[in-house]
């Protein structure tokens, strides 16, 4: 009797010590707040490159801005957000769930400076000196943030130059306008459209209004006009 209790005392002690082991080895490879995957293949497309590979013994898909990832090597990343069914239109694909990153890297450390996908946050650029002549039946930036609480899905017209352009992220296209108006601060405007549009020139669109739209992991927005419709543009202002 005595025999069988200390044999399971040994066992019992030799699991412990498998498991401490195998969280101190967990602690070192894979910083807190941190996701590895180990790759197994790499598409790039015109703009992301697309990743698969093994994360915690499943094998994920994920997207990161067009980078240069090597087969074989384990990559750590946070702030997933995981996209279903979503259809790549540059890769003809349709993946069942993949997840789009903020930023990756090849070390392990906390202390890593990661490589970022350009994150759609406002403000997206420095202020411009642009001044677009107000428009009958247009809101100006100023108007919209000061006016934010009656505007709520609302559909507006608006007219910038656009700042910034980032093409089919999360199914949609991600504009960044500017009037030359602002309001406590704010003086950039984010669109989605599914058109496109060309950077320093001057466009109209319609769109609904939302505010406080938060697309989780960290993409939150004041306001933010969505499914808007390109009108015309012109390149003088």
């Amino acid at each position: 009797m005595k025999k069988l209790a200390f044999s399971i005392l040994f066992v019992t002690v030799m699991l412990l010590s498998a498991c401490k082991t195998e969280n101190q080895k967990k602690s070192i490879d894979v910083p807190d707040d941190k996701e590895k995957i180990t790759v197994s293949e790499v598409i790039n497309g015109s703009t992301y490159s697309y990743i698969k590979g093994i994360n915690n013994n499943e094998e994920i898909w994920v997207a990161i801005r067009k980078q240069a990832i090597e087969i074989g090597k384990d990559y750590y990343y946070s702030e997933a957000l995981a996209m279903k069914d979503f259809h790549s239109k540059e890769l003809n694909r349709t993946f069942p769930t993949i997840y789009f990153l903020n930023s990756i890297s090849g070390e392990s450390s906390s202390k890593t400076n990661f490589h970022h996908a350009p994150k759609m946050e406002k403000p997206s650029t420095a202020k411009i000196e642009v001044d677009i002549k107000q428009t009958k039946g247009f809101t100006s930036i100023k108007e919209i943030y000061k006016n934010k609480s009656q505007l709520t899905n609302s559909i507006i017209k608006v007219k910038g130059k656009v700042t910034k352009f980032n093409k089919n992220i999360l199914n949609r296209n991600w504009i960044h306008i500017q009037d030359g108006t602002e309001h406590n601060g704010n003086f950039d405007l984010t669109i989605t459209s599914n058109q496109n549009v060309s950077i320093g020139e001057i466009f109209e669109f319609k769109g609904f209004l939302v505010v406080n739209k938060d697309f989780g992991a960290g993409y939150k927005y004041d306001v933010i006009l969505e499914q808007a419709e390109v009108l015309n543009n012109s390149k003088n202002q």
